[in-house]
C-alpha cells in the first residue's frame, strides 16, 4: 500500500503544540512529534469508536496487552508475561511513578547527557539527585563513558540508571555490547536500570534495535522498561504508555504508586489506537521511516554542499537529527533564537538536553513533509550565510 507523506495536513489552528506554540510566519522544527496522518487502521479503530457513541468508564481489555506482548515478540525478539504490563497515560508520568515507588528522596539517579529534557524535571520532582555520565563525543559520534559510569555507580546513594534507548536527542540506537556492558556494571553495583524505550521503532529498515530486557534472564529482573506506541505512530495526544516489570516485588510497588499518583486510567481513544497500530499498521511505519531516512538525507545533503562546517550526525534512530554548529561560534542558544527571529525556522537548542554537554548542538524534527523541510533548509541558508 503507497501512504501520502507529502500532502501537508494543515496542524495550526487546530491547538496544536508544535504549531501554535510558534509564531504565526515560522515553520516549526521542535517539538517531538510528526506531521503526518496517522495509519489509516489507526483512523478506521477511532472512527468506529466514535460512532460507537458512548465514551463512560472502561477498563482495559485483554486484547491490548494481547497486542503489545505480540508486537514486542515480533518486532524484537522480546517475549514476556501480560502479567507483566502496566498501563500509564504518558512515558513521563510513568517514569516519575516508578522513581517514586523504587527510591528514597536524596537518593541518586544516573543520567547519560544530553538527555531528554524531561529527564530532569521527572528526576527533581520526585525528590531525588541529578548525577550525569556524560557521553563522549568524539568523530562525529558518541560513546558511553564506562570509567565514569562505573564511579558513578558505585557511589552509596546510586540507585537508579535512566538509560534512553534508543537515545534521545543524539540518535544513538545502543549496540548489544553497550548494553551488556551496562547491564553488568548496574548488576555489579545494584542499580535498576528503568530502560525508556519510546523511540526504538523509528529507525532505518533493517537496523536492529535491542530492548535492555531482552538481553537475558539477569538483564531483564535487573530492570524496568517504559514505551509506547505514541512517536512511532504519532499518538501522543491520546495519552498512553506501558512499563515492564517482571520482578513482582517491584511491580506491585510501582502500581501502588501509579494508583496514589492517580494516573492509572487510560483514554479509550488511546487504547484502540495502540492495538490499532501494533496489530495493522507495521507496513505504514515501514513507510515513514524510509520517509524519514530520505528527509535525513535531504539535510545531509543540503548542509554538506551549502554549510560543510556543520555536521550532521549519524542518524540510527528517531526522527530528531542532532547537528554540530560549534564552527558557527554561536551559542546553542543564540543561534537557535537568530534561526527562529531572522530565519522563521522553530528548532530546538542542544542546552535544553544539557547545559554543558548540549551547548553547541540544535535538534531538528525530520517528521515533516519533504517541502516543509525544504522550504526551511532554504530559510536557515539565509542566516547560515550571512
Amino acid at each position: 500500500m503507497d501512504f501520502d507523506f507529502d500532502t501537508e495536513v494543515i496542524r495550526r489552528g487546530s491547538d496544536c503544540m508544535k504549531w501554535d506554540e510558534c509564531p504565526e510566519d515560522a515553520i516549526p522544527l521542535w517539538v517531538a512529534d510528526m506531521d503526518f496522518k496517522a495509519a489509516p487502521a489507526i483512523l478506521r479503530a477511532l472512527q468506529k469508536r466514535v460512532e460507537h457513541g458512548v465514551f463512560g468508564y472502561e477498563h482495559i481489555p485483554a486484547r491490548y496487552y494481547d497486542s503489545i506482548t505480540r508486537w514486542l515478540l515480533k518486532r524484537d525478539n522480546f517475549e514476556l508475561c501480560k502479567s507483566w504490563i502496566l498501563s500509564v497515560p504518558a512515558v513521563i508520568p510513568g517514569l516519575s511513578a516508578i522513581l517514586q515507588a523504587l527510591t528514597l528522596p536524596g537518593d541518586q539517579a544516573i543520567i547519560q547527557t544530553p538527555c531528554y529534557n524531561n529527564f530532569f524535571s521527572s528526576i527533581r520532582n520526585s525528590g531525588l539527585e541529578t548525577v550525569e555520565n556524560p557521553l563522549l563525543y568524539k568523530e562525529n559520534q558518541y560513546f558511553i563513558d564506562f570509567e565514569d559510569l562505573e564511579k558513578k555507580l558505585s557511589h552509596p546513594r546510586a540507585k537508579v540508571l535512566i538509560l534512553c534507548n534508543p537515545h534521545n536527542p543524539t540518535g544513538r540506537l545502543w549496540s548489544r555490547d553497550e548494553l551488556e556492558k551496562i547491564g553488568n556494571l548496574c548488576i555489579e553495583h545494584d542499580i535498576l536500570v528503568i530502560s525508556d524505550e519510546i523511540h526504538c521503532d523509528v529507525r532505518p529498515y533493517g537496523s536492529k534495535f535491542i530492548p535492555f530486557g531482552s538481553l537475558g534472564k539477569e538483564y531483564l529482573n535487573a530492570s524496568v522498561t517504559i514505551r509506547s506506541a505514541s512517536k512511532a505512530f504519532n499518538l501522543a495526544g491520546l495519552q498512553n504508555a506501558y512499563i515492564i516489570c517482571s520482578d513482582k516485588k517491584r511491580l506491585e510497588r510501582i502500581d501502588r504508586q501509579i494508583n496514589i499518583n492517580e494516573i492509572c486510567d487510560l483514554n479509550p481513544f488511546g487504547i484502540e489506537a495502540t492495538i490499532a497500530a501494533y496489530d495493522e499498521s507495521e507496513d505504514w511505519l515501514n513507510a515513514v521511516n524510509i520517509y524519514i531516512q530520505d528527509n535525513y538525507k535531504l539535510l545531509k545533503k543540503h548542509f554538506s554542499e551549502k554549510h560543510p562546517n556543520i555536521k550532521i550526525l549519524p542518524l540510527e534512530s528517531t526522527y530528531l537529527a542532532w547537528l554540530d554548529c560549534k564552527a558557527t561560534g554561536l551559542s546553542s542558544d543564540e543561534l537557535a533564537q537568530r534561526l527562529l527571529e531572522n530565519a522563521k525556522v522553530r528548532v530546538n537548542s542542544g542546552t535544553l538536553y544539557g547545559e554543558k554537554t548540549g551547548e553547541g548542538f540544535l535538534r531538528i524534527n525530520l517528521a515533516c513533509s519533504r517541502i516543509t523541510l525544504q522550504t526551511a533548509l532554504e530559510r536557515i541558508d539565509s542566516v547560515l550565510t550571512a
